[in-house]
């Protein structure tokens, strides 16, 4: 149409001769035909707002036009007012809904403002109390911390004159002892390594508890696990005429197992032991396969033995501390009842679990399971290598430690008494002080002195001050230092070393350890001073 076509252009249309049925211009008196027809766009800004349409009685003249024109472009203002106030009416329709919508919204975020004060009251009470309960359980750690390790120094001071002095009875150098005799020092030495078991258990079970159980996984060889097992418990076997057998895939040779071997062989051992001791007669079998665990590969350690059995309500207490499947248990066999405990608490840090199965008279199955390749877990401490401790070298066959002069420190004169045995029999001269202070006291007045053996918990100074008050002194820069320690706790080593210690070693005092230790660093000043 001309409307459509004029709107399309955004040009006026001009007909001077329509037709003569097109349209009439009428009023109440009557009607004629039109001269000319004109179709005029509205435009706002190059935008078509509306389409007007005129016919005329008379030829419209430039003037019209032009007139017209003008009329176009006022008209298509007025009409983009009236849109635009449309428009803005529409908005301030929406603006109050909104306003409206937002205060109701204001409102409702103020009552919940005012519950969220009240909660954060409520959130801040819970945190101080929160605060105050890390504060305590800190503290309770650092207390336990602090009682484990003097537990530990105190449990093993005693026990190291009593290994000492047993081992050395047992020994019967002299040949001075009868048969009975030698076996009483005997008993009393195996009894002191088994107390040095327990003591070395307990700290174990602290350590997991704390968290503070280091894992350190490596690749290793399954056939080498097997191996070591073999080693260890063939002799036992032997010596309770129990059979020991070992059931393998033919393809284990080709196993390699990615976790921290050092641990698997702890909870093996455990288990291991307790089959033997519980086992009076027939057999004790480990059998070693490949399973699907939670959907990869994993390996299963199965412990079968043909002893006393475990009732089915006492399965779950044997894996409890200090608990065994009943009191006569203990009395009968032995033991703390720690270490299954500790165990299961290790398998679980390797990403597998310990399972049993029992029946009293037929005998009882534990089953370790384990993932092949050890996926780090939250919580559990990940490293790359044990703590390093040098190697001791064997103690050589002509080790001369005659006329060797050793100050001996420490405030137990048990201890002195059967240290000063061991290093008098080998022909060392020992001199002793009770406690840091006389021990520099008398290194002063025995400046050739070859060697100090130091301890650490002392009344008045303790061995570390004393090693740094020592290495303070010029002429004694040199002179080793070996810290014998009854502190056997994490980082106890790095203390003593960084204080100015040659060498440490742990109580109870492994003697040829001791003097190897002594050798080693004696026979080192010797070079040096040569050097010199």
């Amino acid at each position: 149409s001309l409307v459509g076509q004029s709107a399309y252009e955004k040009k006026k249309i001009l007909v001077t001769k329509a037709p003569n049925d097109y349209v009439y211009v009428s009023s109440s008196l009557g009607e004629t035909k039109p001269v000319n027809i004109i179709v005029l766009p509205i435009l706002f800004e190059g935008e078509v707002k509306a389409v007007i349409e005129l016919a005329s009685v008379h030829p419209f003249t430039q003037n019209y036009l032009n007139f017209l024109d003008q009329l176009m472009t006022s008209i298509g203002v007025v009409l983009n007012m009236i849109a635009s106030s449309m428009r803005t009416e529409e908005l301030l329709q929406e603006l109050k809904k909104s306003n409206a919508e937002l205060e109701a919204q204001a409102k409702e975020l103020e009552d919940k403002a005012k519950l969220l004060e009240i909660k954060n009251q409520e959130v801040e009470l819970a945190s101080h109390s929160v605060e105050e309960k890390a504060e305590q359980l800190s503290l309770i750690s650092k207390y336990k911390s602090e009682f484990l390790a003097n537990m530990s120094h105190e449990l093993r001071t005693p026990l190291n004159s009593l290994l000492i002095l047993s081992k050395m009875l047992s020994e019967n150098k002299e040949n001075n002892m009868s048969p009975e005799q030698i076996k009483f020092s005997q008993t009393i030495y195996s009894s002191g390594c088994d107390l040095l078991a327990l003591i070395n258990e307990i700290l174990d079970l602290s350590k997991v508890e704390a968290g503070k159980m280091p894992i350190v996984p490596r690749d290793v060889k399954v056939p080498e696990i097997v191996e070591y097992l073999d080693h260890s418990f063939r002799p036992v076997a032997n010596h309770k005429n129990l059979q020991f057998n070992i059931e393998t895939d033919p393809n284990i040779g080709q196993w390699v197992v990615n976790t921290d071997v050092t641990r698997v062989q702890q909870i093996l051992k455990n288990l291991l032991s307790n089959a033997f001791k519980f086992t009076e007669q027939g057999k004790v079998t480990l059998k070693i396969a490949q399973t699907n665990l939670k959907g990869e590969r994993g390996l299963v350690f199965a412990v079968q033995d043909t002893g006393i059995g475990i009732p089915k309500e006492k399965q779950n207490l044997i894996f409890e501390a200090f608990q065994q499947a009943d009191g006569t248990t203990n009395r009968k066999y032995g033991g703390t009842g720690l270490g299954l405990t500790i165990s299961r608490q290790i398998a679980r840090l390797l990403g597998g679990s310990i399972e049993v199965e029992s029946a009293p008279g037929q005998g009882s199955t534990f089953t370790l399971l384990l993932p092949m390749k050890y996926t780090s877990q939250e919580g559990v401490i990940v490293e790359k290598s044990y703590e390093s401790e040098p190697v001791i070298p064997k103690l050589p066959k002509d080790a001369d430690f005659n006329s060797k002069k050793v100050l001996l420190i420490d405030d137990d004169m048990r201890n002195i008494f059967a240290i000063t045995v061991i290093l008098e029999r080998r022909g060392m001269e020992v001199i002793y002080a009770d406690n840091g202070r006389t021990g520099i006291d008398k290194l002063k007045e025995n400046p050739d002195v070859d060697m100090i053996l130091m301890d650490v918990m002392m009344p008045e100074m303790g061995g570390i001050e004393a090693t740094q008050e020592i290495r303070k002194m010029e002429e004694f820069k040199n002179l080793p230092i070996i810290t014998l320690t009854a502190k056997a706790m994490k980082g106890d080593r790095e203390k003593c070393l960084e204080a100015g210690a040659t060498d440490y070693i742990t109580k109870p005092v492994d003697t040829d350890a001791l003097l190897s230790i002594m050798h080693k660093w004696i026979t080192n000043a010797k070079v040096q001073k040569q050097i010199q």
